[in-house]
């Protein structure tokens, strides 16, 4: 509670910290923003064109039209993936203002997820033009949209505190989440949903207790309800997600605090 008490204490320089690390990102570049939401939309159009134009089985994995669906999950996976490699520079990409600024070393993992959330938001508005340019409507569901803004705050920032401190101890760490980050895209509801892994017969059973376990099998699908109230989430999978977050972010904080003067010293 001391180190939550000083980063609110400080949360101004936070906020300076992200407003500074996104002119940094854009200032290079013509399009700005654009490429914030041109990235998932792109994706999302090649996941259309082969899964709901060449193979037609689009509503046999996900809801329909196929390509609003995608980005449901896409643009928040989006900030996932952005999150889970960038903490692995979170430390190490920001050594000597770590070591003359006074403040909690939690605020530079704070200061990376804050500004791919700001990015997220900034594609909130392309969202809603698509929802209402295929006719669709918002449900009651919109409810359970902050709720999974708060889970996903919850689990990424467990996942940074963990690989923040492990990346400047093992350089490879970096690598891996590349390939971790592919991996993760199927193995998340992103370009199907949840219902075809719980309703495949295919798949046994010890395989969907395990996704079921995946926090962000929740948090897609709850981001998926405002718009397909009928993409069901078994009631257990919520409470497990909910778990899992909090599990994630409790093991996250205790890496961060025992590897922490290990860092210190290294960077």
């Amino acid at each position: 509670m001391r180190r939550v008490r000083a980063i609110v204490q400080r949360r101004r320089i936070l906020f300076l910290l992200i407003g500074r690390d996104l002119k940094v990102r854009y200032s290079d570049s013509a399009l700005g923003y654009v490429w914030t939401v041109l990235d998932p939309l792109l994706m999302g159009l090649v996941y259309w064109f082969v899964f709901d134009v060449v193979f037609n089985r689009s509503k046999d994995i996900a809801g329909d039209p196929y390509l609003l669906y995608l980005l449901l999950a896409m643009m928040p996976f989006q900030w996932a993936s952005g999150c889970i490699s960038g903490s692995t520079r979170a430390l190490a990409g920001e050594a000597r203002l770590i070591r003359s600024v006074d403040v909690p070393r939690e605020t530079w993992i704070l200061r990376m997820i804050g500004s791919k959330f700001v990015e997220y938001v900034f594609t909130l508005p392309v969202l809603v033009v698509f929802i209402y340019a295929y006719g669709q409507d918002i449900h009651w569901q919109v409810v359970f949209f902050p709720i999974a803004m708060a889970m996903q705050w919850t689990v990424l920032l467990g996942i940074a505190l963990t690989l923040a401190p492990v990346a400047v101890l093992v350089p490879d760490t970096e690598r891996l989440m590349r390939v971790t980050n592919r991996v993760l895209m199927y193995m998340c509801p992103v370009i199907y949903g949840a219902f075809a892994i719980f309703d495949n017969e295919n798949i046994p059973g010890i395989m969907k207790e395990i996704y079921g376990w995946n926090p962000f099998t929740t948090i897609f699908t709850l981001y998926r309800l405002s718009v397909f109230p009928d993409d069901e989430l078994p009631f257990l999978v919520a409470v497990r997600g909910g778990i899992s977050c909090l599990v994630i972010l409790a093991f996250g904080v205790y890496i961060f605090r025992k590897l922490e003067p290990a860092v210190l010293k290294e960077i």
